[in-house]
This record gives structure tokens, sequence and C-alpha cells, in this order.
């Protein structure tokens, strides 16, 4: 949808790849002219980013071994436009409070966890790191 033909850099075996890494509220803004060069900025309340130093820009450097893949600029971009959509519409702290419940196994008494998702995630195997069982 955001990039036509980008799919099969991250099919099949690529999916668990570190360049594919996704958290909805950092993203990289791209410097233009500049080679691997980004501002990192994030939807993060303003004191975290104090914390944390954000926004900051930096070049991310391919180590000589290239035992760690660089940064895909095209996935960056696509990260981008999600992190951006998931913060406007709400739906980013809505995943992030699913996925968290998950890790601690919270099931609310008032009727507002959402067990059907949280089921749908491990049977997928989408929770496989965060569920002990």
């Amino acid at each position: 949808m955001f990039d036509l033909g980008v799919a099969h850099t991250i099919d099949g075996v690529d999916i668990d790849r570190p360049r594919n890494a996704l958290t909805f509220n950092v993203y990289f803004d791209h410097v233009p002219g500049a080679y691997h060069t980004y501002w990192i900025r994030s939807f993060l309340p303003p004191r975290m980013n104090r914390l944390y130093g954000i926004p900051v820009q930096r070049e991310l450097f391919v180590t000589g071994t290239h035992t760690i893949d660089p940064p895909s600029p095209r996935l960056l971009a696509i990260h981008r436009a999600i992190a951006h959509i998931l913060h406007l519409s709400g739906a980013g702290d809505y995943i992030d409070a699913i996925l968290r419940d998950l890790e601690y196994g919270i099931v609310r008494a008032d009727g507002f966890s959402e067990l059907d998702q949280m089921v749908s995630l491990v049977l997928e195997n989408w929770a496989a790191g965060t569920v002990s069982g």
C-alpha cells in the first residue's frame, strides 16, 4: 500500500531481520543529500524525548564485517509513514496496550481485555518472545 514491490524484502525468513524492527513511537527522517543520515524523532512525550536526547541527527554506519545489514532507506520511509498514521489515528496506543497486556498476561475483570486479539497473536506466534508458557 505504501510502496508497491517492497514485500519481497521482508518475506519468509527475512521477516525477523533487525532491519525490519518496528516501533510505533520512534521513526527516522532521512536528511536529504546525506548517505544513511537521519533525524531520529519520536511521538513520545516531551519529557521522554529530553531524557533520550530526541530529536537527534545521526549517521548510521555499516560495520566493516557487514555482520549487521545496513538500514534500508526504503523500509525506513515506509516505517515513518506507518508510524505517523498509527500515531495520528490512535491505533498505535491501542496496539501497544494489547501487546502490553499480552506480555504481562493481563486479563481485565471489566471486560476490556482484547482476548480475541491476544489469542490470535499467540496462535500465530507473533508473540513468541513475550509469552511464557
